[in-house]
Formats: structure tokens, C-alpha cells, sequence
């Protein structure tokens, strides 16, 4: 069965993810630092679970039923984010909050507060912790009720870590845990009052749990104009429902090219996901499994009109979850333009 994650791969990257890449060090005179992101984001995507988050708000009265694919949703909406931080220089020690771009585009608006420390032997160790706060998630609260739409939050909370160019070698790794907890986890409610499943197979469609995702990158600097940075993923869904549990293996690519007031980043990413239990809402005699492909591009142009902390980006991406349960599929494409001030 598929366990929906909409905008797992779909990573649009900024301007300020690429400034911030495994390469560049923490700065060598203390103070604040930090960027503003402004701007506004259309999302076109079709989803049985996600509803969206405190930023995008889809509404419909109920789903296309249990066995046929989502129906297409758009919004537009305004994305204001960004982080602050403060680096002591002396030691090599930056304290920051603030919120990831790569969790913004995942529907996941998750609030850091970390340290980033400059390691004698090479590379930066990062440690954070993690928690969507008053930005929840929304999800539907029985999505196999396909009479009723209501929406619920998902909350996640956790811990990061990471340490980038390790031994000064390009090599990054990063190490994530999330507990996810759903305010009315009612899944599969409207069936068992059907008599169509029993109380244990409900209890096999809980969507909370603990989600760990692990990370390991290398940054192969070709010239000072082009950078590739291939990726391997691996991720250990431990829902509490078993039939939502499952192991993900991916693999990204991502390409880089800069100049002095032009960036262009590119990624293409693919994984493939497993289940351990049969759903027993159609069931099947076999494990669900879905492909999950995604591509993105983003274009950045530095200090327009004269403007020397900022910079206008605009980014197209695209993702979408192929699974052997059709109400399980998902697509989803996002147009972002906007403006990032440096603090």
C-alpha cells in the first residue's frame, strides 16, 4: 500500500540552498547572518491524504472514491521564510532558526533551532531539532471516507544531524528522525462502521509513527563554474499502522552553474518504496510498492536593479508517486518567484 508523502521529491532548491552547500564555511567574522525569503507559490496536485499546510489550503467535499486516482487541486499562496543565525568566529560555533526550503516545498514547515561547528579535522557537524510548531501539516482525518473531506493537523517533531564536507573530502552526510502525530487519526473509521473491516485491520492504516531518513551526498566541484552532486536516500517509515510502513531507497543528482549574477540548479531524484503488510481495504494478495520520480530547475539572477543583498529566483518542479493502488497515486507541480534578501 502507499503511504503518501506529496512532495517528498519534489526539491526545489533556492538560491540560498546552493549558498549554503557542504563546501562553503561558517563565516570568519562574528554576528548575525541569515536571509528573508519572499514570494508566491502556485501548486497544482492531486492528493487522498494531504489537504496542505498553514500556507495552502485545498478544499473539495470528498475524494474520487476508493478506487480511482485524486482529483486535481490548485492554489496560490504566499511564502514568507527564511532563517537567522550568529556565528562566533572564535571558536567556529553558529547557533541558528529558522526553516529549510527543501521542508518548505515538502508541505512540511518545520521550525530549526540548531548549532553548526567547524570540526578540526574537516567539514562542518550540524545537530538541530526540529518541529512544525503552529505550522502544522493538514491532512484528511478518514481519507477512506470518500464521503467526508474533514481535515486534521499532522505534527511532526525531531532531531537532525549532519556533518557536510567531511575530512574536507566533498563527502556530506545527514541523519533525520521525526515523530509524526495526527490531532484525529481516524483512518479507516468509515469502513469499520460498514462492517467492511475489522478493529485490528483498522489499526493496520495508522499514519502516526516515526519517520528516519538518511543521507549521503558527494559535492564534485568540476570547475568553478559547474558542480554535480550525486545522492543516495534511504528512508525507514515505522508507521504504527503496518500496512503504512515501509523502506525507501532513492537516488538524486543534482547540477549547479553559477556566475557572478546567474545560477541555474537543476535536480532529478528517484526512489522506490516497499510495504510490510497488505492493506486490507482492497485487498490484495501482495505488499503495496510505488516509484517515486521528480525533477526541478531553478533560476536565480543576483543584485537586481542595483539591489546588492538580493536576489529574484524563480523555480519550476514536478514529482509524482506511481503506486499498484490508483487511490494511492499523486502528482504535484509547483511554480515559485520571489525575492531572498541577505540579513
Amino acid at each position: 500500500m502507499k503511504q503518501i508523502n506529496l512532495l517528498t521529491l519534489c526539491l526545489c532548491l533556492s538560491p540560498l540552498m546552493v549558498e549554503a552547500t557542504s563546501l562553503k564555511p561558517l563565516p570568519k567574522e562574528s554576528g548575525f547572518n541569515g536571509f528573508i525569503l519572499a514570494g508566491v507559490n502556485y501548486t497544482n496536485f492531486a492528493s487522498n491524504i494531504v489537504a496542505g499546510n498553514s500556507l495552502t489550503n485545498i478544499s473539495h467535499d470528498s475524494n474520487n472514491g476508493l478506487f480511482d486516482n485524486p482529483s486535481y487541486e490548485s492554489d496560490v499562496s504566499p511564502v514568507l521564510t527564511g532563517e537567522v543565525n550568529y556565528t562566533f568566529a572564535s571558536v567556529g560555533t553558529q547557533i541558528y532558526i529558522g526553516n529549510e526550503l527543501e521542508d518548505v516545498v515538502k508541505y512540511d514547515l518545520s521550525t530549526q533551532l540548531g548549532i553548526r561547528q567547524s570540526l578540526s579535522y574537516g567539514g562542518i557537524g550540524k545537530v538541530a531539532v526540529l518541529t512544525s510548531g503552529r505550522l502544522p501539516t493538514y491532512v484528511y482525518s478518514d481519507p477512506f471516507n470518500t464521503d467526508n473531506a474533514d481535515k486534521t493537523d499532522r505534527n511532526t517533531k525531531g532531531i537532525r544531524l549532519g556533518w557536510d564536507n567531511m575530512f574536507n573530502e566533498g563527502f556530506s552526510i545527514e541523519l533525520t528522525r521525526k515523530e509524526v502525530d495526527i490531532d484525529d487519526e481516524n483512518s479507516g473509521s468509515d469502513l469499520l462502521e460498514q462492517g467492511l473491516i475489522t478493529e485490528q485491520e483498522k489499526q493496520l492504516l495508522s499514519r502516526e509513527g516515526t519517520i528516519s531518513n538518511l543521507k549521503v551526498s558527494y559535492l564534485w566541484v568540476l570547475s568553478k563554474n559547474h558542480i554535480f552532486e550525486p545522492e543516495l536516500i534511504y528512508g525507514d517509515i515505522d508507521k504504527d499502522g503496518q500496512a503504512l510502513a515501509n523502506n525507501r531507497y532513492g537516488a538524486g543528482l543534482t547540477y549547479l552553474y553559477t556566475n557572478e549574477i546567474l545560477m541555474l540548479v537543476s535536480q532529478i531524484t528517484y526512489s522506490y518504496s516497499e510495504y510490510d503488510e497488505i492493506s486490507p481495504v482492497w485487498n490484495l494478495n501482495e505488499v503495496g510498492d510505488a516509484g517515486n520520480i521528480g525533477a526541478s530547475i531553478v533560476a536565480s539572477y543576483a543584485k537586481p536593479f542595483g539591489w546588492q543583498d538580493a536576489s529574484l529566483f524563480g523555480s519550476i518542479a514536478y514529482a509524482a508517486v506511481d503506486s499498484n493502488i490508483n487511490f494511492y497515486d499523486s502528482d504535484v507541480l509547483t511554480m515559485f518567484v520571489g525575492v531572498l534578501w541577505k540579513i
